[in-house]
């Protein structure tokens, strides 16, 4: 493959879809807003078919939650992020008729990303009412040096006249209700109410503000140097606008920067409107296009060189990767205050919402390649432990924190219990995400002022939940009663295996923590109150866990009761019938086996060590002949654990649905969002599969399997402050340390020693 093509995703070359599909897959963000590649003329316009709109990471209102008989702790609100207008809007007056106004037909002529500089190129010909034709040509980008910006350049040529053509560039109308109910409980379901007012300034600035959650922010437009336009009122509203004299072959083309700011409690933001609006005229004063992409792109350069994956022997998954990986970049929070929604920034499905999928499908990938990133998306969790902690006594769960399954704000916004507050394993996902980070990168600071304070509350949250056994079946044991794990098609049970296993971690590393800040930082444990006795409660328990297994069959036991149901008759069923919640009600889906994501094999990926190949093998033949795989994190899980079977056609056969699952919309709704979490485990199914990455004592292990198409994948992590570039081969393993001191990794087990501008090589046998 062309090196450039590698980075490119040309509309040609993709398979057919809708056009808010495209809208979703051309999507530009940079962790504080996504704005999808609509159609500039469409606004708010109904003639047209696509769904435009900018989601500003944060940025929701609320909706009153209804039940029929609400019951005490049951989430009295959800939480909507809001699709905001389209700053891509533009409006063309020819012959005296304006585009926002009569319909003019438009097509889609091209659409390419270069994820190397992060740049869309997008070209639309345009016909009048008056059949005057003229092409228009976009080059957007949201910039990733200034996150606030978004920077556009128009240009536009006749094809069938010469004449006038005059642009009017304003901030569009906003629709109160965008946002739409739909019968697939994964799209957008409420709607945001907004407000707007416009400031007296020397720029077009509109304050967009919410009515229930009392958000605001600022949007200014600056038309850039490129062909500079002075402000006007048209039609009450401060608008750009310019007449060119078109002559077919020659191109017109100017410029605008949108300023985003961060979303503000209203007041504050309405105080703050002048001074922004005084920022953006100097930040941008002589700027140019070219300028602010140029810096843009050295900021997105530095991503690939921490995170790129170099693939050669199958150049569609190369490029399916990156495209992941790239948007991962896109969506993810990078202030402390925001984690990445289940659609990135990319659409209204989930509502926006944040869940367990942020920091055990995605944050995985930030912590080994961009660190400071991970940092921040795992602030968010600690800046909400009082939410946390006020969810728990509403509970009634007296010690600790309960974070919320679905939420923007803190506050849980799941209406329905059972596959959603019932999900207290979210406690341990987070906890277990804060030790990956702190055993990846060392940060004493984050576990000192931030990360040990999550893992004691939540730890102390499976003291106060869960209880000690005096049954029979149990006696002894630590159990953990009435929850959902990660399968959804599986409800309010006991002794889930996922939950309780992960809680067992989370107790466990409470303790080593506990007894590592104990030696040099006991003051931080008198801050929490944190006693010897509470450090041997959660060993006690740690030890005590009870992890249900079933004899009969020698396979752990997804509950209590799992392998007591009937199996749900997959073959049987219509593939129209899928995925099953859209089809079923969940009691009847409850009331058998059936999957919809992997649960219990997780914790065979998560926990590797000691694990036999036997029981891992039973494990997945039995929950593979179950799995329905109607969530898109399930099949990455699939696919890493028939890796470590050395199943390797199943292996890739999963990974290749994984990378191409936004691309080619297998699930089918891509048009609502990508799949974050998938994207997320692109990467995990990659270097936790095939290149076989691992923790290893202090360090990390390579036992890596390449499939047979491949012949080099080389990528580069971060640990312990010492950024280390991995090539691997059909028949070697070259290691090399690119910054920082000297230490010691395995291969295949094996120790080595790595020190700086040595390559450490190892064959394959």
């Amino acid at each position: 493959m062309d090196a450039n093509d590698a980075f490119q995703i040309h509309l040609q070359k993709l398979p057919p879809q809708d056009e808010k599909t495209f809208e979703t897959i051309y999507t530009l963000g940079n962790g504080h807003f996504g704005i999808r590649a609509s159609n500039p003329l469409q606004g708010n316009n109904s003639h047209f078919n696509g769904q435009p709109g900018m989601f500003v990471n944060g940025f929701y209102d609320l909706t009153e939650l209804s039940y029929g008989e609400n019951y005490s702790g049951y989430a009295q609100n959800s939480q909507t992020i809001c699709q905001l207008p389209d700053p891509r809007f533009i409006i063309f007056e020819v012959d005296g008729i304006r585009s926002d106004e009569t319909p003019y037909n438009v097509k889609m002529v091209d659409k390419n990303l270069d994820m190397r500089t992060g740049v869309l190129m997008e070209i639309f010909d345009i016909e009048s009412p008056t059949n005057k034709q003229f092409r228009l040509t976009l080059q957007s980008f949201a910039s990733h040096d200034n996150s606030h910006l978004f920077v556009i350049n128009y240009s536009v040529s006749a094809l069938n006249f010469n004449g006038a053509l005059t642009i009017i560039k304003q901030h569009p109308y906003i629709n109160q209700q965008i946002q739409t109910h739909s019968e697939d409980m994964r799209a957008a379901q409420r709607q945001t109410v907004l407000d707007r007012t416009y400031l007296k300034s020397k720029l077009p600035i509109m304050m967009i503000s919410t009515r229930k959650s009392q958000l605001a922010l600022i949007i200014a437009q600056q038309a850039l140097n490129d062909n500079p336009m002075q402000v006007s009122i048209l039609d009450d509203l401060p608008s750009y606008s310019k007449t060119f004299d078109l002559t077919q072959g020659m191109a017109q083309s100017f410029s605008f920067a949108y300023a985003i700011s961060s979303p503000h409690p209203l007041l504050k933001t309405t105080l703050s409107q002048s001074a922004f609006a005084a920022s953006v005229q100097k930040r941008l004063a002589d700027k140019s296009f070219k300028q602010l992409l140029d810096e843009s792109a050295a900021k997105i350069d530095q991503f690939w060189a921490n995170s790129d994956v170099e693939l050669e022997g199958d150049d569609t998954m190369a490029k399916g990767i990156r495209f992941n990986l790239f948007h991962l970049y896109q969506a993810a929070g990078r202030n402390g205050l925001t984690s990445i929604p289940a659609k990135g920034l990319t659409g209204p499905g989930y509502e926006g919402h944040y869940f367990w999928d942020a920091e055990m499908f995605m944050l995985p990938f930030f912590t080994y390649t961009e660190p400071a990133i991970a940092r921040q998306l795992l602030l968010y969790r600690y800046h909400t432990l009082p939410q946390a902690q006020h969810r728990a006594r509403e509970m009634g769960v007296n010690s600790g924190v309960m974070f919320p399954w679905r939420t923007i704000n803190g506050e849980e916004s799941s209406s329905y219990y059972p596959a959603g507050t019932a999900q207290v394993h979210i406690n341990a996902d987070i906890a277990y995400a804060v030790d990956t980070y702190l055993r990846v990168t060392d940060d004493d600071d984050f576990l000192f002022n931030y990360g040990y304070e999550i893992i004691v509350k939540t730890a102390r949250f499976w003291l106060a939940y869960g209880h000690w056994a005096t049954d029979k079946a149990h006696k002894g044991k630590f159990v953990i009663d009435d929850v959902t794990g990660p399968d959804e098609y599986t409800a309010m049970v006991s002794n889930n295996y996922f939950t309780n296993r992960m809680a067992q971690n989370n107790l466990h590393i409470a303790v080593k923590y506990s007894k590592r800040l104990k030696h040099n930082h006991a003051d931080k444990l008198a801050e929490l109150d944190v006693t010897d006795k509470e450090i041997d409660e959660f060993k006690l328990a740690d030890e005590g866990m009870y992890l249900p297994y079933d004899d009969d069959l020698k396979i752990k036991k997804q509950d209590d009761v799992s392998t007591t149901k009937p199996v749900w008759p997959i073959k049987e069923t219509p593939r129209n019938q899928f995925p099953l919640l859209l089809h079923f009600h969940p009691m009847t889906i409850y009331h058998y086996q059936v999957n919809k994501q992997a649960d219990t094999v997780m914790t065979d990926i998560l926990f590797p060590k000691n694990q036999d190949l036997d029981q891992l093998k039973r494990d997945f033949d039995y929950y593979e002949a179950i799995t329905v795989h109607d969530s898109s994190l399930s099949r990455s899980i699939f696919g890493i654990l028939a890796h470590r079977l050395h199943n390797a056609d199943e292996a890739y056969r999963y990974f290749r649905q994984t990378v191409m699952m936004d691309l080619t919309n297998s699930q089918g709704n891509t048009a609502d969002g990508v799949h974050a979490a998938n994207m997320g485990s692109t990467w995990l199914g990659l270097i936790y599969g095939f290149a076989g990455l691992g923790m290893e004592n202090r360090s990390f292990n390579l036992s890596p399997e390449l499939p047979e198409a491949w012949s080099r994948l080389r990528f580069r992590i971060w640990f312990h402050g010492r950024q280390i570039e991995m090539t691997i081969t059909q028949t070697e393993i070259m290691v090399k340390l690119l910054s920082g001191d000297s230490l010691q990794f395995y291969l295949k087990h094996k120790p080595f020693t790595l020190t700086k501008n040595h390559l450490v090589k190892e064959f394959i046998k």
